[in-house]
């Protein structure tokens, strides 16, 4: 066998490899026979899987870039899929409404009847004006923060100072075409000017005090917001009892039980808020705010539906107090809070659905279908203890209202059906379908307030209030066989439009 003639040194003939690394040219080579098969440049690999495993290093830090950016450190996260921020939100309705609850049967043992019909009617009014001029912006909080990063603070801050003097301005409104609500609210003592200024802090304090409880989850810390609530319930009580009863201010008394401790909250929640905020832009590493059109665009119709909501809540009841009378009015205020309680903390379990998504925007339907399972276990037997103790929890506050029981079965009944529509409607604010969220909100609540409009006045006492209740089981049912043929979720299996 002829031998191959050496081929020049390796210096002769060099190039870059694909590295940009100098190489030999092959033409450079040694001859073929000085080289044993065993000794290739086998040990090449090692490197090239070094390289390979590199890899799934880059895909991980690609996950963890909405936790980064949002300022929230995987430490914070519940891991729960968003069980905990929908039961801390729920919890915190629940609180809320119950204190209402036990505040108003309290103030009706110690007060006369036209003194607690004086402080009822304030209430309502800067609760139900702060509510409409939130603006849903509590939702959009929890959607728009995980993605803000290093603008959270900032994001934050205009929020709210957006929203709490439009609720003031809106509460001056308000009282200047109602005039009685700023004499209530003065009080023997104070000017009339007084109450006007009163009212208007109630109302601004109320549009940012349920808002807090939304950003609280939103930046992590989902049972603050728990513990803030059953604290303010426990002090607003003790102040009813307190100024209203020991100190025999009446109406005076029970506003200035529920102002007092609203605006001592928002200072105090607001200043925790400040340090949580900061601290969440200063750890964050970039981030992006929704455009101007996009905010409008989701705030303008779900601010919409969430008036939609106030008016089910609170317009149903009055219709039925004007058309049935006052007696028979009262059996169904009281059977309809009960209702509102748990209808309130179905949704409120169903908002943080919107903090999830924007979490983990590429699982839409995996986290609607875990919501709708958690929605239904939990709430589902609570509506059955519910009436099966309809006829007992009535009775707490009198024979009276006792029998309204089987009213109470009913409109828990019509709950039932109505879970579905809540898990639809926080499906859609996750997802950012605005303008159908608020489509479905306010044709809900539009159809209830008719069918209590409407329902024929057919005698007295609690049995008239059956056919009411049986047209709310309707409109439920109607409402829920709709959103089951047609899901939001569908239409974002893959990702949420973005703003």
């Amino acid at each position: 066998m002829t031998k191959r003639q050496p081929s020049p040194g390796p210096s002769a003939i060099v190039r870059p490899d694909h590295d940009g690394r100098p190489h030999p040219d092959p033409r450079a080579d040694p001859p073929t026979e000085v080289f044993d098969p065993s000794a290739a440049p086998t040990v090449r690999l090692p490197s090239v899987v070094a390289e390979t495993v590199r890899l799934p290093s880059v895909v991980a830090d690609t996950v963890r870039i909405p936790s980064v950016a949002r300022g929230v450190t995987p430490e914070e996260d519940s891991g729960d899929g968003g069980l905990s921020d929908g039961l801390a939100l729920s919890l915190s309705s629940v609180l809320g409404s119950l204190a209402g609850f036990v505040g108003w049967l309290i103030a009706a043992h110690i007060l006369p009847t036209a003194a607690v019909g004086d402080a009822q009617l304030v209430a309502s009014a800067f609760i139900l004006v702060g509510g409409a001029a939130q603006l849903n912006l509590g939702v959009a909080m929890m959607r728009w923060i995980p993605p803000a990063g290093r603008s959270t603070a900032k994001l934050i801050w205009n929020s709210l100072l957006l929203i709490m003097p439009l609720s003031g301005l809106v509460g001056l409104l308000y009282a200047l075409f109602a005039p009685r609500l700023a004499m209530i609210s003065a009080g023997p003592a104070l000017p009339v000017a007084a109450g006007f200024l009163l009212f208007a802090i109630a109302s601004a304090g109320w549009g940012v005090f349920p808002v807090h409880d939304f950003l609280l989850v939103a930046l992590g810390k989902p049972w603050w917001a728990v513990w803030r609530n059953a604290i303010f319930a426990v002090v607003r009580i003790a102040l009813l009892v307190f100024l209203g009863g020991a100190l025999a201010l009446g109406s005076f008394g029970i506003v200035l039980s529920w102002i007092g401790p609203v605006v001592v909250w928002i200072i105090v929640g607001s200043l925790v808020i400040f340090v949580l905020a900061r601290r969440a832009s200063e750890r964050a590493t970039g981030g992006k705010l929704p455009s101007r059109s996009a905010m409008i665009a989701f705030l303008v119709p779900t601010a919409v539906g969430q008036a939609g909501g106030a008016l089910l809540y609170n317009q149903v009841p009055i219709l039925v107090n004007l058309r049935f009378g006052p007696e028979t009015g009262a059996v169904f205020f009281i059977a309809w809070q009960a209702v509102a309680v748990i209808d309130l903390a179905g949704m409120f379990f169903m908002n943080s659905l919107a903090v999830t998504v924007a979490r983990e925007p590429h699982r839409v339907r995996e986290l609607a279908a875990a919501a709708r399972r958690r929605l239904l276990g939990i709430f589902l037997p609570m509506l059955a203890v519910g009436a099966a103790l309809a006829y007992p929890l009535l009775l707490i506050f009198g024979e009276d209202y006792a029998q309204g029981a089987d009213v109470l079965r009913l409109l828990l009944l019509g709950l039932a059906f109505r879970l579905v529509v809540a898990h639809e409607l926080g499906v859609r604010q996750a997802t950012g379908a605005a303008m159908s969220y608020a489509r479905l909100q306010l044709s809900s609540s539009i159809l209830v307030v008719v069918a209590a409009l409407v329902t024929p006045v057919t005698g007295a006492g609690a049995s008239a209030l059956v056919p009411v209740a049986v047209g709310y089981i309707a409109v439920q049912v109607v409402c829920a066989v709709v959103v089951m043929f047609t899901p939001a979720s569908r239409r974002f299996d893959v990702e949420v439009a973005r703003p």
